[in-house]
Order: C-alpha cells, then structure tokens, then sequence
C-alpha cells in the first residue's frame, strides 16, 4: 500500500508541474506575442527607431523566457525562434523593410510554442 501511495504522489506532482510549466509558458509567450505585435505596428507605421526600442525589449524578455523555458521545451524548438529575435533588433535599427517579415515569422513561431505547450487532455494522452 505504500507502494501505491507513493506512485500516486510521484503521479500527481508530476502532472501539477506540468500543469503549471504548461500555463506559465502560455502567459510568457502571451505577453511576448503583444510586444511582437507592437514592435510589428511601429515597423508597419515606418518608426524604425521606436520600433528598434521595442525589439530591444522583446529580445530580453526572449532570453530571459528562453533561459527558464529550455528546461522545459526542446531546444529545436526554441533555436530559429532564438536567432529570429536577434535579427529583429538589428534589422530594425538598420531601418531594413524586411524586418517586418522577420517579425511576422517571430509571432507565428512564438504563437505555435504557446499552443503546443498548453496542458489539454488532447496533447497529454
């Protein structure tokens, strides 16, 4: 019987932790899909200096996501989103139009990570 309590607590804290790794990677992304969008709005408006201001954000708020998020994630996923956000800010300084490009690409990356890590019943079994 102690066997069998055990293994249910082991159970239950490992899907509490994936239950809260799910939704804390689901707000993370949330909010870094807002920053993408106004860095995305400053690029679209021509405000390449503010838009450079915000993509400077936008690529600490990703390296500090990434530095948690890579114990939880697989690495694969989280490389092109890695190297895009680099790009974003020195595209955006350089006054580059195809940073709007960049930045769409970083949203749909950032998005899809958000979707595939929520804890539905569909993505644990």
């Amino acid at each position: 019987m102690t066997r069998v309590c055990i293994s249910i607590g082991i159970l239950l804290m490992l899907v509490g932790l994936g239950t809260f790794s799910g939704i804390w990677v689901n707000n993370r992304c949330s909010d870094m899909v807002g920053q993408i969008d106004e860095v995305q709005e400053l690029q679209e408006a021509g405000d390449f200096r503010a838009a450079a201001c915000k993509a400077e954000k936008l690529e600490r708020s990703w390296e500090e996501f990434r530095k948690f998020s890579s114990v939880l994630i697989k690495n694969n996923k989280l490389a092109d989103a890695d190297r895009i956000s680099e790009r974003i800010y020195h595209l955006s300084c350089a006054e580059d139009p195809g940073c709007i490009a960049e930045t769409a690409e970083m949203r749909l990356m950032v998005d899809s990570l958000r979707r595939n890590e929520l804890p539905l019943l569909t993505s644990i079994f």
